[in-house]
C-alpha cells in the first residue's frame, strides 16, 4: 500500500501559530500531515495586501507573510478554486499565487485564463504520477475565469425552483423543491479535461468546492457530478466548502468525499453583522482529514477524525470524540449505500 496524498478541508488562516496557545493535539495532527508525501488543501482567502474588497456580505484576507505559516501543515498543493480566494479581486489572488509558489506550494484552480485555471498539478509519489485538478461550483460574481479573463476555475450550476400550485393552495408557504444541475457546456468541458488527465497520469484526483450550509444536506447536482467525474476517470473526488463533515460514497471502486468539514477556521470575528455571527456559531467543530492510498486493486481512503479548537486550528480528536465523529460518518455514508468501519483511530471506507 502506497500513500499518495492527505487532503483537508478549507484553510482560513488569519493568525500566526505564535499568536495562539500551543496545543499538543495540534502537534499530534502535524505528525500525520508530515508523514504524507503530499498535503492538499483548499486555501480559502488571499494572502495579500493588494486589491479592494468585493461587494459581498463578507470578505476574507490574511497578512501576506502568513503564507509562510502553511508550512506547518506540510502543504504541497493548494486549490484556490473556491468562493473566498477572490475576495479582494484578481490582483490579490494573483499576488497569492506568487506567494504560494515562493513558499514551495503549488497553486491550482486559478489563472489568467480558464485554460490555465484548470491546469492540473502533477506530482510523483512512490513511482506513480498523480494528477490533481480543481474546480469551484460556488462562483462569486465576476470571478469565474474565461477564455481571455482571469479568475477561478468554474463549474456553473443552474438552479430551478419548482412550485406545486396545489400544495400552495392546501398549505400556503410550503417550501418549493430546489432542483440543481451543472450547465451542459461546463459539464462537457470538465469531463473532457478529466479524460485528458486520465490518459497522461497513473492516478487522478479531482478537488471540488461545492455544496452548501452546515449539515448533512447535499444539492441535487453533487451526487450526479461526483459519479460522472468517476466515470470520466477520477480515482477520488474530494469536496470541500460545507462547514461540517458529511458522509462519503464508494462508487465503482472509487471514493467521493462530499465534505471533510473545516480545517483551519480563523474567520475574522470583529465587527461582523449578527447574521454573519449566527453563521459562525453554526459551524461544526467536527471534521476529518482524508488519507488516500493505493494498491493493486485501486484507491483506499481512510479518514482521520479531527476537531477545531478555540483558536480555529485543527487538532486530533480524542478517543471519545473520534468515535462520535465516526458514528456520524457511518450513519450518513449508509444513506449513500456505503459502509465504513472505525478501528479506534481511523474511519475506513469500504
Amino acid at each position: 500500500m502506497t500513500q499518495l496524498i492527505t487532503a483537508t478541508g478549507d484553510i482560513v488562516l488569519t493568525k500566526s501559530l505564535n499568536e495562539v496557545p500551543a496545543d499538543p493535539r495540534f502537534t499530534a495532527l502535524q505528525e500525520i500531515l508530515r508523514a504524507s508525501p503530499c498535503v492538499l488543501s483548499s486555501v480559502e482567502l488571499p494572502f495579500s495586501d493588494k486589491g479592494h474588497p468585493s461587494d459581498r456580505l463578507l470578505n476574507f484576507r490574511a497578512r501576506p507573510e502568513l503564507a509562510g505559516e502553511l508550512a506547518a501543515f506540510n502543504l504541497r498543493v493548494a486549490t484556490l478554486a473556491n468562493n473566498h480566494s477572490s475576495d479582494y479581486g484578481w490582483s490579490a489572488l494573483a499576488d497569492t499565487v506568487s506567494r504560494l509558489r515562493a513558499t514551495g506550494v503549488t497553486p491550482i484552480g486559478a489563472g489568467e485564463t480558464i485554460e490555465s485555471a484548470q491546469e492540473p498539478a502533477v506530482i510523483e509519489v512512490g513511482g506513480r504520477s498523480v494528477g490533481i485538478v480543481a474546480w469551484s461550483c460556488l462562483l462569486p460574481l465576476g470571478m469565474a475565469a474565461g477564455p481571455a479573463k482571469p479568475g477561478i476555475s468554474p463549474i456553473h450550476v443552474e438552479t430551478e425552483w419548482v412550485v406545486n400550485g396545489e400544495f400552495q393552495l392546501e398549505e400556503p408557504g410550503v417550501p418549493p423543491v430546489i432542483r440543481t444541475r451543472v450547465r451542459e457546456e461546463d459539464l462537457n468541458r470538465v469531463l473532457s479535461r478529466v479524460r485528458r488527465l486520465r490518459s497522461s497520469v497513473d492516478f487522478v484526483v479531482v478537488t471540488l468546492h461545492w455544496g452548501f450550509g452546515f449539515g448533512a444536506a447535499r444539492a441535487e447536482y453533487q451526487r450526479v457530478l461526483g459519479r460522472l467525474l468517476v466515470d470520466a476517470g477520477a480515482d477520488v473526488v474530494l469536496g470541500h466548502h460545507v462547514h461540517a463533515p458529511q458522509g462519503v460514497e464508494s462508487y465503482r471502486g472509487k471514493v467521493i468525499v462530499y465534505s471533510p468539514g473545516n480545517f483551519v477556521a480563523q474567520q475574522p470575528r470583529g465587527g461582523v453583522s449578527p447574521e454573519i455571527e449566527a453563521i459562525y456559531r453554526a459551524f461544526s467543530k467536527d471534521a476529518f482529514v482524508s488519507v488516500v492510498e493505493v494498491d493493486g486493486d485501486g484507491p483506499r481512503v481512510s479518514l482521520v477524525p479531527i476537531m477545531t479548537n478555540d483558536s480555529g486550528l485543527p487538532v486530533l480528536a480524542d478517543s471519545e470524540n473520534a468515535r462520535r465523529i465516526a458514528g456520524r460518518i457511518a450513519y450518513e455514508s449508509a444513506e449513500l449505500d456505503t459502509k465504513v468501519s472505525f478501528d479506534g483511530t481511523r474511519i475506513h471506507v469500504h
